[in-house]
Protein backbone atom coordinates (compact mmCIF):
# COMPACT_ATOMS: atom_id res chain seq x y z
CA UNK A 1 0.00 0.00 0.00
CA UNK A 2 1.26 3.46 -0.95
CA UNK A 3 -0.14 6.65 0.60
CA UNK A 4 0.70 9.54 -1.75
CA UNK A 5 1.95 12.80 -0.26
CA UNK A 6 -0.44 15.71 -0.39
CA UNK A 7 -3.51 13.65 -1.27
CA UNK A 8 -6.37 11.91 0.49
CA UNK A 9 -6.31 8.12 0.77
CA UNK A 10 -9.40 6.16 1.81
CA UNK A 11 -9.42 2.77 3.53
CA UNK A 12 -12.58 0.66 3.41
CA UNK A 13 -13.52 -2.88 4.32
CA UNK A 14 -15.79 -4.99 6.46
CA UNK A 15 -15.36 -5.28 10.22
CA UNK A 16 -12.19 -7.22 10.96
CA UNK A 17 -10.60 -6.43 7.60
CA UNK A 18 -7.63 -4.70 9.26
CA UNK A 19 -8.50 -1.00 9.09
CA UNK A 20 -8.00 -0.28 12.81
CA UNK A 21 -4.83 -2.37 12.87
CA UNK A 22 -3.40 -0.28 10.05
CA UNK A 23 -4.15 2.94 11.93
CA UNK A 24 -2.49 1.62 15.09
CA UNK A 25 0.60 0.68 13.10
CA UNK A 26 0.79 4.12 11.48
CA UNK A 27 0.60 5.72 14.94
CA UNK A 28 3.20 3.28 16.28
CA UNK A 29 0.94 2.00 19.04
CA UNK A 30 2.80 -1.17 18.15
CA UNK A 31 5.24 -2.21 15.44
CA UNK A 32 4.66 -4.67 12.58
CA UNK A 33 5.83 -8.23 13.18
CA UNK A 34 6.51 -8.62 9.46
CA UNK A 35 7.33 -6.06 6.81
CA UNK A 36 7.83 -2.36 7.48
CA UNK A 37 6.20 1.05 7.17
CA UNK A 38 8.27 3.67 5.41
CA UNK A 39 7.71 7.42 5.70
CA UNK A 40 9.66 9.29 3.01
CA UNK A 41 11.83 6.19 2.73
CA UNK A 42 12.62 5.96 6.46
CA UNK A 43 11.40 3.05 8.58
CA UNK A 44 9.15 4.58 11.24
CA UNK A 45 10.64 2.15 13.78
CA UNK A 46 13.80 4.26 13.54
CA UNK A 47 11.89 7.40 14.54
CA UNK A 48 11.08 8.19 18.18
CA UNK A 49 7.31 7.72 18.72
CA UNK A 50 6.94 11.24 20.16
CA UNK A 51 8.66 12.80 17.13
CA UNK A 52 6.55 10.74 14.74
CA UNK A 53 3.26 11.62 16.44
CA UNK A 54 4.20 15.30 16.47
CA UNK A 55 3.86 15.20 12.69
CA UNK A 56 0.33 13.82 12.66
CA UNK A 57 -3.19 14.51 13.86
CA UNK A 58 -5.85 11.90 14.55
CA UNK A 59 -9.58 11.61 15.09
CA UNK A 60 -10.71 8.21 16.33
CA UNK A 61 -14.18 6.71 16.32
CA UNK A 62 -13.73 5.78 20.00
CA UNK A 63 -12.94 9.22 21.36
CA UNK A 64 -12.39 10.37 24.93
CA UNK A 65 -14.77 12.52 26.97
CA UNK A 66 -12.74 14.46 29.51
CA UNK A 67 -14.28 15.77 32.72
CA UNK A 68 -12.91 19.21 31.89
CA UNK A 69 -14.17 22.43 30.32
CA UNK A 70 -15.17 22.65 26.66
CA UNK A 71 -11.98 24.59 25.88
CA UNK A 72 -9.81 22.04 27.65
CA UNK A 73 -11.53 19.14 25.89
CA UNK A 74 -10.55 20.67 22.55
CA UNK A 75 -7.16 22.01 23.61
CA UNK A 76 -6.06 18.53 24.68
CA UNK A 77 -5.48 17.92 20.98
CA UNK A 78 -2.35 20.07 21.12
CA UNK A 79 -1.03 20.48 24.65
CA UNK A 80 1.33 23.27 23.61
CA UNK A 81 -1.76 25.41 22.92
CA UNK A 82 -4.02 24.10 25.66
CA UNK A 83 -4.59 27.58 27.10
CA UNK A 84 -4.81 29.46 23.81
CA UNK A 85 -8.48 30.17 23.11
CA UNK A 86 -7.84 31.48 19.58
CA UNK A 87 -6.78 28.16 17.98
CA UNK A 88 -9.29 26.30 20.17
CA UNK A 89 -12.20 28.37 18.90
CA UNK A 90 -10.97 28.11 15.31
CA UNK A 91 -10.85 24.31 15.58
CA UNK A 92 -14.37 24.32 17.03
CA UNK A 93 -15.61 26.45 14.15
CA UNK A 94 -14.18 24.02 11.60
CA UNK A 95 -15.86 21.14 13.45
CA UNK A 96 -19.21 22.95 13.58
CA UNK A 97 -19.11 23.09 17.38
CA UNK A 98 -18.60 26.80 18.04
CA UNK A 99 -22.27 27.83 18.07
CA UNK A 100 -23.28 25.11 20.55
CA UNK A 101 -20.34 25.82 22.84
CA UNK A 102 -21.00 29.56 22.77
CA UNK A 103 -24.54 28.92 24.01
CA UNK A 104 -23.33 27.04 27.09
CA UNK A 105 -23.71 28.89 30.44
CA UNK A 106 -20.01 29.73 30.66
CA UNK A 107 -19.20 29.36 26.97
CA UNK A 108 -15.88 27.64 26.39
CA UNK A 109 -15.20 27.68 30.14
CA UNK A 110 -18.24 25.52 30.90
CA UNK A 111 -17.41 22.29 32.72
CA UNK A 112 -18.61 19.31 30.69
CA UNK A 113 -19.17 17.08 33.69
CA UNK A 114 -21.03 16.93 36.97
CA UNK A 115 -18.82 14.27 38.45
CA UNK A 116 -17.01 16.53 40.89
CA UNK A 117 -19.99 18.57 42.08
CA UNK A 118 -21.88 18.25 45.37
CA UNK A 119 -25.34 16.77 45.04
CA UNK A 120 -26.97 20.16 45.65
CA UNK A 121 -25.25 21.63 42.58
CA UNK A 122 -25.67 18.80 40.09
CA UNK A 123 -28.94 20.09 38.67
CA UNK A 124 -27.57 23.53 37.87
CA UNK A 125 -26.30 24.10 34.29
CA UNK A 126 -24.17 26.92 35.66
CA UNK A 127 -21.89 24.40 37.36
CA UNK A 128 -21.73 21.65 34.75
CA UNK A 129 -23.33 20.52 31.49
CA UNK A 130 -23.74 17.09 29.90
CA UNK A 131 -23.52 17.02 26.10
CA UNK A 132 -25.28 14.78 23.58
CA UNK A 133 -23.39 12.12 21.65
CA UNK A 134 -23.31 14.23 18.50
CA UNK A 135 -21.99 17.25 20.39
CA UNK A 136 -19.24 15.16 21.93
CA UNK A 137 -18.28 13.87 18.49
CA UNK A 138 -17.91 17.42 17.21
CA UNK A 139 -15.67 18.25 20.18
CA UNK A 140 -13.56 15.19 19.45
CA UNK A 141 -13.25 16.31 15.83
CA UNK A 142 -12.29 19.82 16.96
CA UNK A 143 -9.65 18.26 19.23
CA UNK A 144 -8.14 16.49 16.24
CA UNK A 145 -8.30 19.66 14.15
CA UNK A 146 -6.00 21.39 16.61
CA UNK A 147 -3.40 19.58 14.48
CA UNK A 148 -5.00 20.25 11.10
CA UNK A 149 -1.71 21.65 9.77
CA UNK A 150 0.32 18.48 10.43
CA UNK A 151 1.90 16.37 7.69
CA UNK A 152 -0.52 13.47 8.15
CA UNK A 153 -4.11 13.47 9.38
CA UNK A 154 -5.82 10.17 10.20
CA UNK A 155 -9.60 10.34 10.34
CA UNK A 156 -11.19 7.12 11.57
CA UNK A 157 -15.00 7.45 11.23
CA UNK A 158 -14.86 11.18 12.17
CA UNK A 159 -18.59 11.75 11.60
CA UNK A 160 -20.16 8.38 12.41
CA UNK A 161 -22.46 9.85 15.09
CA UNK A 162 -23.73 12.75 12.98
CA UNK A 163 -26.73 12.98 10.69
CA UNK A 164 -26.33 13.02 6.90
CA UNK A 165 -26.48 16.82 6.57
CA UNK A 166 -23.92 17.38 9.34
CA UNK A 167 -21.66 14.69 7.90
CA UNK A 168 -21.73 16.33 4.46
CA UNK A 169 -20.80 19.70 5.96
CA UNK A 170 -17.95 18.18 7.99
CA UNK A 171 -16.53 16.30 5.00
CA UNK A 172 -16.63 19.48 2.90
CA UNK A 173 -14.84 21.41 5.66
CA UNK A 174 -12.18 18.72 6.01
CA UNK A 175 -11.49 18.69 2.28
CA UNK A 176 -10.94 22.43 2.34
CA UNK A 177 -8.67 22.29 5.38
CA UNK A 178 -6.49 19.47 4.08
CA UNK A 179 -5.94 20.60 0.48
CA UNK A 180 -2.35 19.76 -0.43
CA UNK A 181 -1.82 17.73 2.75
CA UNK A 182 -1.83 13.98 3.30
CA UNK A 183 -4.93 12.45 4.84
CA UNK A 184 -6.02 8.88 5.57
CA UNK A 185 -9.80 8.52 5.74
CA UNK A 186 -11.64 5.51 7.15
CA UNK A 187 -15.41 5.18 7.03
CA UNK A 188 -18.15 2.63 6.52
CA UNK A 189 -20.15 5.30 4.67
CA UNK A 190 -18.61 4.95 1.24
CA UNK A 191 -20.35 8.04 -0.14
CA UNK A 192 -18.13 10.19 2.09
CA UNK A 193 -14.97 8.68 0.55
CA UNK A 194 -15.72 8.83 -3.16
CA UNK A 195 -13.61 11.98 -3.70
CA UNK A 196 -10.44 10.40 -2.27
CA UNK A 197 -7.45 10.30 -4.60
CA UNK A 198 -7.10 6.55 -4.09
CA UNK A 199 -9.30 4.04 -2.27
CA UNK A 200 -7.96 0.79 -0.82
CA UNK A 201 -10.31 -2.08 -0.05
CA UNK A 202 -9.00 -4.33 2.72
CA UNK A 203 -9.97 -7.96 3.22
CA UNK A 204 -8.33 -10.31 5.68
CA UNK A 205 -5.57 -7.82 6.40
CA UNK A 206 -4.59 -7.50 2.74
CA UNK A 207 -5.34 -5.07 -0.07
CA UNK A 208 -8.06 -6.68 -2.20
CA UNK A 209 -8.76 -3.72 -4.52
CA UNK A 210 -7.43 -0.24 -5.15
CA UNK A 211 -8.28 2.69 -7.38
CA UNK A 212 -10.49 5.75 -7.62
CA UNK A 213 -14.22 5.53 -6.97
CA UNK A 214 -14.92 5.41 -10.70
CA UNK A 215 -12.30 2.72 -11.33
CA UNK A 216 -13.55 0.51 -8.51
CA UNK A 217 -17.17 0.89 -9.57
CA UNK A 218 -16.22 -0.10 -13.13
CA UNK A 219 -14.26 -3.12 -11.83
CA UNK A 220 -17.45 -4.59 -10.36
CA UNK A 221 -15.75 -6.06 -7.29
CA UNK A 222 -16.28 -5.85 -3.53
CA UNK A 223 -16.22 -2.04 -3.43
CA UNK A 224 -19.02 -1.80 -5.99
CA UNK A 225 -21.03 -4.42 -4.12
CA UNK A 226 -20.74 -2.50 -0.83
CA UNK A 227 -21.43 0.86 -2.46
CA UNK A 228 -24.54 -0.41 -4.24
CA UNK A 229 -25.71 -2.11 -1.05
CA UNK A 230 -25.60 1.19 0.80
CA UNK A 231 -27.11 3.12 -2.10
CA UNK A 232 -30.04 0.71 -2.32
CA UNK A 233 -31.25 1.96 1.06
CA UNK A 234 -31.93 5.37 -0.51
CA UNK A 235 -33.72 3.99 -3.55
CA UNK A 236 -37.18 3.22 -2.23
CA UNK A 237 -39.20 1.14 -4.64
CA UNK A 238 -36.23 0.39 -6.87
CA UNK A 239 -36.05 -2.99 -8.54
CA UNK A 240 -32.25 -2.85 -8.58
CA UNK A 241 -30.70 -6.10 -7.45
CA UNK A 242 -27.66 -6.10 -5.19
CA UNK A 243 -25.26 -8.87 -6.20
CA UNK A 244 -24.75 -11.55 -3.59
CA UNK A 245 -21.33 -11.89 -2.08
Amino acid sequence: MFIPCGESTAIVGLNGAGKSTLVKLLCRFYDPERGSILWDGADIRDVAPAALRQRMGTVFQDYMRYDLTAAENIGMGDLARLGDHGPIREAAQHAGADAAISRLPQGYDTLLSRMFLPAASQDSPETGVLLSGGQWQRLALARGLMRADRDLMILDEPSSGLDAEAEHAIQRELRGLRVGRTSVLISHRLSSLRDAGVIYVLSGGQVAEQGTHEELMAAGGEYRRLFMLQASGYQAGSDQQVPAR
